[in-house]
C-alpha cells in the first residue's frame, strides 16, 4: 500500500519530501515562537508592572514614615518647619497611591488592600494628626499621644499587608516566568531534535530514491566515457533517471556505429592535411614569382609603348594563370569570405597606370588574401587611393613606390613619392595619416607615408 502511494517520478518524490519537511518545520517553528512569546509576555509583566509596584509600595511606606516623623517633631518643638515633610508627603502619598491603583488594576485583592491603607491613613489624620496640630498652634491641651501612635501602627500594618501581597505577586510572576522560560527552552530543544530527525529521515529517503540510482548511472556513464563501449547502461530508478539511462544507452550504440565511420574519414583527413602542407609550401613562392613577372611586364609597358598590347595580353594571361594556380592549390579549402587585399591593390595600381600613365613600383609581402577583416581592407585601399591620388596629381614628377606587407599581427603600408605640388594635398595626407595611426615625413625632396594597423 505504501509502495503504491509513494510517487514514482523523481520530481514528485522531491515535492513530497520537501513539502512534508517544510510543514513539520513550520509546526515546530510555530510552537517555539508561541512559547517564546508567552515567556516574553510574563517577563514583561514582572518587569513592567510588579517590580514598579514593589518600588512604589516601598516609597509609599517611606513617605508615611517621613510624615509621622515631621509631625512628631512639630508636636515636640512647635516649629512649623517640621511640618514641611508632612505637608509634602501628603501630595506624594496621593500620587503614589494613584500610581499603585493603575499598576495593580488587574488584581482586585491588591486594590482592596490599597483602599484599606487609604482608610487607615484617613483615621490617623482625623483622629490624631489634625487635632494635635491644632492644639499645638492654639496652645490648648494635647490629645492622647498613645492613640495617635496606635492609629499610625494600623497604617503601617496595612502597608505591610500591601507590600507582602505585592511581593507574593512578584514571586509568583517570577516563578511563572522561570517556568515559561524553561518550557520555551524545552520546546526549542524538542523542536531542534525533531527537525534533526526529520532531516535524517529526509536524507535517508533521498539517498535511497535519488542518490543510489544516480551513482549507479554515473558509474556506467563513466565507463562509456572512458571508452568501454561494451558495457550496457541500465535504465532503472525514478522515471527521470531511467530516461537518462535509456538515452545514454542509445548514445552508446550510436557511438559504436560512428567509430567505424570515423576511422574511414581519418584517412581522408590525412590526405587533405598533406595537400594543405604542400599548398602552403609551394603556393606563396610560385604566386609571388608570377606576381613579380607581372609587375616587371607592367613596368616595361612605360618603356616600350609600341609593345603595350602584347604586354597587356601577357599580364592578363599571367593573372589568369595565377587564379588557376590558386584554385588548384586551395580549391579544397573554403573560399575566403572576405575581399582579397593583394588582388585589390594590384587592381588599383593597374587603374592608376591606365589613368595617369605612371607605373608605381609595387611590392607585396605576406598572406594578403585570407583572414583580413573587410573594414581593414577598405581602410588600406582608402589610404592608398588618397595617397597615390595626391602624389600622382598634376605637377608631380618622379617615381612612386608602394610596399604592402603583412607580418605577424599587423599590416604595414609604405608609400614614397614626390612632394605634391599643392600644399593642401600634403596637409590632407598628414591628417589622414594621423587619423589612421600613421605618420608622414620627408626624405630629401620625397614624401614618405608610413601606416601600420594591427590585424
Amino acid at each position: 500500500m505504501l509502495t503504491r502511494a509513494w510517487p514514482q517520478t523523481l520530481r514528485w518524490r522531491v515535492y513530497a519530501l520537501v513539502g512534508g519537511l517544510l510543514f513539520l518545520l513550520l509546526v515546530t517553528a510555530a510552537a517555539t515562537t508561541a512559547s517564546r512569546l508567552y515567556d516574553t509576555s510574563v517577563g514583561n509583566h514582572v518587569r513592567g508592572t510588579l517590580r514598579p509596584a514593589q518600588q512604589a509600595a516601598a516609597a509609599l511606606s517611606k513617605d508615611y514614615v517621613d510624615m509621622e516623623t515631621g509631625v512628631r517633631g512639630f508636636l515636640l518643638t512647635g516649629d512649623d518647619q517640621f511640618l514641611a515633610p508632612f505637608e509634602s508627603g501628603q501630595a506624594d502619598v496621593s500620587r503614589r497611591e494613584a500610581n499603585l491603583r493603575q499598576l495593580l488594576a488587574f488584581d482586585a485583592p491588591s486594590l482592596r488592600l490599597l483602599l484599606a491603607v487609604d482608610a487607615a491613613r484617613g483615621d490617623w489624620l482625623d483622629a490624631s494628626i489634625t487635632p494635635s496640630i491644632a492644639a499645638v498652634r492654639s496652645g490648648t491641651s494635647m490629645p492622647n499621644a498613645l492613640q495617635g501612635k496606635q492609629a499610625f501602627d494600623v497604617v503601617r500594618a496595612r502597608l505591610a499587608d500591601l507590600q507582602a501581597h505585592i511581593d507574593e505577586l512578584t514571586a509568583a510572576g517570577l516563578q511563572q516566568s522561570t517556568s515559561a522560560q524553561r518550557t520555551a527552552n524545552s520546546v526549542t530543544i524538542g523542536c531542534a531534535v525533531f527537525a534533526l530527525l526529520i532531516g535524517l529521515v529526509t536524507v535517508l529517503l533521498l539517498r535511497r530514491s535519488l542518490d543510489a540510482p544516480l551513482r549507479r548511472l554515473l558509474t556506467q556513464v563513466r565507463w562509456v566515457a572512458d571508452g568501454d563501449l561494451e558495457r550496457r547502461v541500465d535504465a532503472d530508478g525514478p522515471q527521470e533517471v531511467a530516461e537518462v539511462g535509456r538515452a545514454v544507452e542509445s548514445m552508446r550504440v550510436r557511438i559504436i556505429g560512428e567509430v567505424g565511420r570515423a576511422s574511414e574519414a581519418a584517412d581522408q583527413v590525412v590526405r587533405l592535411e598533406e595537400t594543405d602542407r604542400i599548398a602552403r609550401e609551394l603556393g606563396d613562392t610560385v604566386i609571388k614569382n608570377l606576381f613579380g613577372i607581372g609587375l616587371t611586364l607592367q613596368s616595361a609597358i612605360a618603356r616600350y609603348p609600341a609593345a603595350q598590347p602584347v604586354f597587356r595580353r601577357a599580364i592578363a594571361d599571367l593573372d589568369q594563370a595565377v587564379n588557376q594556380l590558386r584554385s588548384a592549390l586551395y580549391g579544397h579549402l573554403p573560399a575566403p569570405a572576405r575581399q582579397s587585399l593583394g588582388l585589390a591593390v594590384q587592381t588599383l595600381v593597374s587603374e592608376l597606370e591606365a589613368e595617369v600613365g605612371v607605373v608605381p613600383e609595387l611590392v607585396l609581402t605576406g598572406d594578403l588574401d585570407h583572414e583580413l577583416p573587410d573594414e581593414l581592407v577598405a581602410e588600406v585601399l582608402g589610404v592608398l587611393e588618397e595617397a597615390t591620388g595626391a602624389l600622382l596629381g598634376p605637377g608631380s614628377a618622379g617615381p612612386v613606390g608602394i610596399e604592402l606587407a603583412r607580418t605577424e599581427g599587423c599590416v604595414r603600408l609604405w608609400i614614397t613619392g614626390p612632394e605634391p605640388g599643392e600644399p593642401e594635398a600634403l596637409r590632407a595626407l598628414e591628417e589622414r595619416a594621423r587619423g589612421s595611426g600613421g605618420r608622414v615625413h620627408h626624405e630629401g625632396d620625397r614624401v614618405v607615408i608610413d601606416w601600420e594597423v594591427p590585424v
